[in-house]
């Protein structure tokens, strides 16, 4: 332990305190607990803002400014994000918080379609493209060696779960003729297996995250134990 570096056996030890103050939670909420929290949440901000500075506002707001001087400011490209940031420092009064309402509506849009967009482009239409491909044997066959009534099953239950997840978000109604307004017994029948079918996916996956956290869990108290270790043993050559 005393063999490495001062910054790296510095920041092994501040790594295992901060191991022992979050795991100190579990005995309930502390004040040890909750410096740690601060003090990663502090960190994060500190990383989001330095990260801000460096990618963003240095590089494509005041570095124009810097090499060009104030004729820079002219360019729309500068002028327009610099009235939104100055329009968004009014949020910080009450008084002037209702001006800074349009910056912080562009970036929320601006959030909600990048969100939806990478949504529709990164799962929507692969999982799908991906769930149309499981139903070819000629795709599936090759890679699992399924064939005959076993790939049949499969290709079954993979179409019954998808129909059924997909009517189970279907909220339609119909109004049949005696005025009575309902679903169709078949989008009922259906929205009830995919009810069944999200229940066993929402499970693995919680399960998937209790197993996950076992194992940080155990990485975090091995390195806790692996660091007083080494430092005991440290303490006993130097004695």
């Amino acid at each position: 332990m005393l063999s490495l570096p001062l910054s790296e056996l510095i920041g092994t030890i501040a790594a295992a305190l901060l191991t022992l103050m979050v795991l100190s939670y579990l005995l309930g909420d502390n004040v040890l607990f909750r410096i740690a929290v601060h003090i990663f949440v502090g960190v994060a901000a500190g990383y989001a803002g330095a990260s801000a500075w460096r990618g963003v506002l240095e590089p494509a707001l005041i570095g124009p400014i810097r090499r060009e001087g104030l004729t820079a400011v002219l360019d729309p490209l500068i002028l327009i994000p610099m009235l939104l940031i100055l329009m968004l420092l009014l949020k910080l009064s009450p008084a002037t918080a209702r001006a800074g309402g349009l910056p912080l509506a562009v970036l929320v849009g601006v959030a909600a379609a990048v969100t939806v967009g990478g949504a529709i482009a990164g799962t929507v239409l692969p999982q799908a493209w991906a769930a149309a491909e499981s139903l070819s044997p000629t795709e599936v066959s090759p890679l699992t060696g399924e064939t005959g009534l076993e790939r049949t099953i499969n290709v079954a239950i993979v179409l019954l779960g998808t129909l059924g997840t997909l009517f189970y978000f279907r909220f339609a109604a119909r109004r049949s003729s005696v005025g009575v307004v309902g679903r169709p017994a078949l989008g009922v029948l259906l929205a009830g297996v995919g009810q069944v079918f999200l229940a066993l996916t929402f499970g693995a996956m919680f399960a998937g995250a209790i197993s996950a956290s076992i194992v940080v869990l155990a990485e975090r108290v091995q390195f806790v134990w692996g660091v007083v270790g080494g430092l005991l043993a440290a303490g006993t050559g130097a004695g």
